[in-house]
């Protein structure tokens, strides 16, 4: 039997979450299902999908890369909002420009009510403010915040309602969520954080007018640094 809210959130229309099969778009998916959404995961043919078992959800195929396919996906059902988690560190600088560009277009020609846009603190302009952490002694990071930034720029000009969050260091994926972590629009603000919690930050944004052109960062006051990444 569905809970009241499950029942309504079934009525406003689904969910299309991209990179829904990663450590934290798995996390998404689990709160929006047990919020009673109709889900649709993005996902490469290719992609390994054990983190969403026995969780009721949809799939659609393609490459973030492939404008076609994103299309194709973003039309294949009446999504009322967008909620991108996909995380990449490679060397191709110009990921994020490019997959925005064809997600934010796409999307608009939809009628998509809202985009969550999962964003690193640093981004753009925002590495000024973390400009005495040594950051441009680490390859490629100021290339790959640019570009993050520049993904930024393409969403806030799209005409689709945006939320942007910043994540940084996340504990890892087996760490219980604090309960403590919250969304800020302070700017200077670089705390780690745990997937469930951003997870829940993340999906508390859906359809929530107050978090709308808004760029959040997330502060947990309550988690030391994880160790560093082996």
């Amino acid at each position: 039997m569905l809970l009241a809210g499950q029942a309504q959130a079934q009525t406003k229309g689904p969910i299309l979450v991209l990179g829904g099969t990663g450590q934290l778009g798995a996390e998404v998916v689990k709160v929006l299902t047990g919020n009673g959404e109709k889900v649709t995961v993005f996902a490469r043919p290719d992609s390994k999908r054990d983190l969403l078992a026995n969780l009721t959800v949809d799939y659609v195929t393609g490459d973030l890369l492939n404008d076609a396919e994103v299309a194709a996906a973003i039309k294949s059902k009446p999504f009322r909002a967008i909620i991108n988690t996909v995380r990449v560190e490679n060397n191709d600088i110009h990921f994020y420009e490019k997959i925005m560009t064809s997600i934010a277009a796409h999307a608009k020609a939809a009628g998509v009510k809202q985009i969550i846009h999962q964003s690193a603190v640093g981004a753009g302009e925002n590495v000024k403010n973390f400009g005495t952490l040594g950051w441009d002694k680490v390859p490629g990071l100021l290339d790959r915040l640019k570009d993050q930034g520049i993904g930024e720029d393409i969403l806030m000009k799209s005409g689709v309602a945006y939320t942007i969050v910043r994540n940084s260091r996340i504990w890892p994926a087996d760490t219980p969520a604090t309960g403590k972590a919250v969304l800020t629009e302070d700017q200077t603000i670089l705390t780690p954080m745990t997937r469930i919690d951003l997870a829940k930050l993340t999906v508390g944004c859906l359809d929530n007018k107050a978090c709308l052109g808004k760029i959040y960062h997330v502060e947990d006051k309550t988690l030391t640094w994880p160790p560093p990444r082996m």
